[in-house]
């Protein structure tokens, strides 16, 4: 058996190359179809938060870059949970139509038939100014908005309508994204499996055919993991210039999108950076953020969750310092059920965390993402252990940053438990942990194993593409008719309907 082996040893360990190779290309051909079956499958304003993230476009778009959020002086006949726990009275100013179409496409329980959908067609740009308020999106910076906000361009500049231009915005948006990961699938040298298994997840290729900043967040932290991986795991090359200010910027990108991100910068503290640039890496990235905070802070403050949900974010923080020991022991409880839940959205769960897969769709990603890391293994001696650890550090860190932010902004007054964490909020963390575990090997004798597992990666999206189309045609496009889900939604479940951090 080993002869045999031995014979044909040199062969597969070829073939295993050339498949590891030709990786990137299989990305950009799976991605641009699973992204456009997520961007014009699904109906509009059926990701999270998308109206809003849509309004927030639309500012952009007029170059309203730091929003004005306009106050109601009218407090009368407040009651005292109102005070508390209310939303501000006011908003930002946008385009109605966006709302306008929001209110005929998702006010439940209404069908979306063919009809309703004409009508919602027929809405156009400037049919009004209205303030509303979406103070969950208004905290972003422009440059996460940026595709989006050319799009809606686009479609005011020739009459197009709302949806129309939605569809283009989601389009663009995955544009940028999918060019952003592709280049850091070619850049990737030990983590391009890892990163390859998520890049094709039903969850991220929804993000990507979104308006969310979050398409840009995960794939720039996809790149970010990229260029350390290609120049770290090289014993021979170091950083050029273009690659320090590139890195540099995503790093402030990232850490300006969501604040508990700018832990990412502490990366560059055990690269092969000189003393001055990574001074420069964790300084900038955090002039950036401290920058933006101070520009746009009042609009941090805004309230915009329902009174039922009791969210006082000043209140919560109050409560951690004056009890810390309680706050820290919720990180040690544990809840089978929302680990599992939490398991199935990183992989998963469309739409406004209503399109559920099948369990068994579920445990074939784990799996192939377990095939992955056999796939990516072999470390050899003194292989950036301390970087791998750093890595790790950094995952633990930004998890424990990201459900402290939760805590604070997005959960009920001295709740026990640690709620509205979705499994999006850690796909930008992801590539981190991915080339920590990883450490793909050309020459390693056991590629005539590695050459299976690889086939079984590169066929696994086709699975997920038709898993997504059976999952959104099921869900919204039965018997013509487009509806919405019945499913009775929990408070804990409307808390993940929205992210501010």
């Amino acid at each position: 058996m080993n002869i045999r082996l031995n014979k044909y040893l040199p062969a597969l360990n070829s073939f295993s190359g050339i498949l590891y190779n030709l990786l990137p290309i299989a990305y950009l051909v799976y991605a641009i179809i699973l992204v456009c079956i997520a961007t014009f499958m699904t109906p509009p304003f059926q990701n999270p938060d998308e109206p809003n993230h849509f309004a927030r476009a639309e500012q952009v778009s007029r170059f309203e870059w730091i929003p004005t959020f306009v106050h109601e002086n009218n407090k009368a006949g407040l009651t005292e949970a109102e005070r508390l726990f209310g939303p501000d009275k006011g908003g930002f100013k946008t385009d109605g139509g966006i709302y306008h179409v929001d209110s005929l496409v998702q006010t439940p329980p209404k069908t979306l038939n063919k009809t309703t959908l004409a009508n919602a067609d027929n809405v156009k740009w400037g049919e009004s100014a209205i303030y509303y308020n979406f103070g969950n999106t208004a905290i972003y910076p422009p440059v996460v908005y940026f595709m989006p906000a050319l799009g809606i361009a686009i479609g005011k500049l020739f009459n197009m309508s709302v949806i129309t231009t939605l569809y283009i915005s989601r389009l663009l948006n995955a544009t940028l994204s999918v060019a952003i990961t592709f280049i850091a699938l070619l850049l990737a040298r030990r983590s391009r499996i890892l990163l390859f298994v998520v890049l094709l997840f039903p969850m991220t290729a929804a993000m990507f055919a979104s308006v969310s900043q979050d398409a840009i967040l995960i794939s720039c932290s996809f790149l970010i993991v990229a260029i350390v991986d290609h120049i770290e795991f090289d014993t021979t090359n170091g950083y050029q210039k273009w690659q320090l200010y590139t890195l540099i910027t995503l790093l402030a990108v990232v850490a300006v999108g969501k604040p508990p991100y700018l832990l990412f910068a502490a990366i560059v503290l055990f690269t092969k950076f000189s003393r001055k640039q990574k001074i420069a890496g964790i300084c900038i990235p955090f002039a950036v953020l401290i920058s933006w905070l101070v520009i746009n802070h009042a609009n941090f403050g805004v309230r915009f969750a329902s009174p039922e949900l009791r969210v006082n974010a000043h209140l919560q923080f109050l409560g951690i310092i004056h009890r810390p020991l309680n706050f820290i022991s919720m990180f040690f409880k544990y809840d089978k059920m929302a680990l599992i839940n939490f398991a199935h959205m990183f992989v998963g769960v469309l739409g406004p965390l209503t399109l559920v897969f099948s369990d068994i769709y579920y445990r074939n990603a784990y799996i192939v993402l377990c095939v992955g890391m056999l796939a990516a293994t072999g470390f050899k001696k003194n292989d950036k252990y301390v970087l791998r650890f750093v890595l790790i550090s950094i995952v633990i860190l930004t998890t424990i940053a990201i459900l402290t932010a939760q805590y604070i902004t997005w959960t009920a007054l001295n709740s026990e438990t640690l709620s509205g964490m979705q499994g999006r909020y850690l796909l930008p963390v992801y590539p981190f942990l991915a080339l920590a575990l990883s450490g793909f090997n050309a020459n390693n004798k056991l590629n005539w194993l590695k050459t299976p597992l690889l086939i079984a990666v590169i066929i696994f999206p086709v699975y997920t593409a038709i898993t997504m189309v059976q999952g959104l045609t099921s869900k919204y496009y039965q018997d013509t008719t487009i509806t919405r889900a019945h499913h009775p939604i929990t408070t804990s479940q409307k808390n993940q309907h929205l992210c501010i951090l």
